[in-house]
């Protein structure tokens, strides 16, 4: 077993509630892959270290995964977990250091000095797979699957829920006022979104959605060899 360690400058193990260590522990879980052969072992005390144990066969399979996430490569899967222990980060205002057995693998992005990030409210929508409508209270916890398997988080009142719920692990799109939090990248996070409406979207492939609307006259690209020119025309 080879030891690789979260470190969390700036948060003391005492102030880390179980549900705080738990979303830590997932995305790093997400970001090193190999779950099986990954074991949590302590939470190291001073500034607060999440030490999991690497079995000796899969330690250059992981090392090899996670050096290459913060140049924005290898899988998708890492790359989501590297901006979600980021955004943990940014929130808990924590400096992150993964280290490999007491060596520094990289450093996160620093979050414990910046600028509190920028939050706007604003009427959006979102789109995705839904795969949870729940709850006990009057505001109901709605989730969808985004495009790129990240979790979309909404709510709903009870009238709405009900009238969801029939459509779970459908394809949907949700509109009412969410809140947005910049990332240090620029990039845009959804916070939450109450939902107003939605509709149902049909989960059809590229070639049917050509097919159709070929049926209904709206695509008449094979007869017409300026078709470019024209879209973007159209477009302004």
């Amino acid at each position: 077993m080879k030891e690789l360690t979260l470190y969390l400058d700036g948060i003391v193990p005492e102030r880390l509630s179980m549900k705080r260590l738990t979303a830590y522990l997932r995305a790093l879980s997400d970001l090193c892959g190999s779950e099986s052969e990954i074991h949590f072992d302590r939470v190291k005390e001073g500034s607060a270290q999440l030490i999991a144990l690497v079995e000796d066969q899969a330690f250059n399979k992981v090392m090899g995964q996670v050096r290459e996430v913060p140049h924005g490569l290898g899988s998708k899967r890492a790359g989501k977990a590297y901006l979600a222990l980021s955004d943990l980060m940014l929130e808990d205002r924590v400096d992150g250091t993964l280290l490999a057995g007491g060596a520094k693998v990289f450093q996160f992005p620093r979050a414990k000095d910046v600028e509190q990030p920028l939050k706007i409210i604003k009427a959006s929508s979102v789109q995705g797979k839904l795969y949870s409508v729940g709850g006990k209270d009057s505001t109901v916890p709605v989730r969808l699957e985004g495009a790129d398997g990240e979790t979309l988080y909404c709510e709903a009142d009870v009238a709405l829920a009900e009238k969801l719920a029939p459509l779970l692990f459908k394809p949907v799109r949700l509109m009412g006022e969410a809140e947005w939090q910049r990332r240090t990248d620029g990039s845009w996070r959804l916070i939450k979104l109450k939902v107003a409406s939605f509709v149902r979207l049909e989960d059809v492939s590229f070639k049917e959605a050509v097919k159709r609307m070929k049926s209904a006259g709206g695509v008449s690209w094979n007869e017409n060899n300026k078709a470019h020119a024209e879209i973007l025309e159209s477009r302004g």
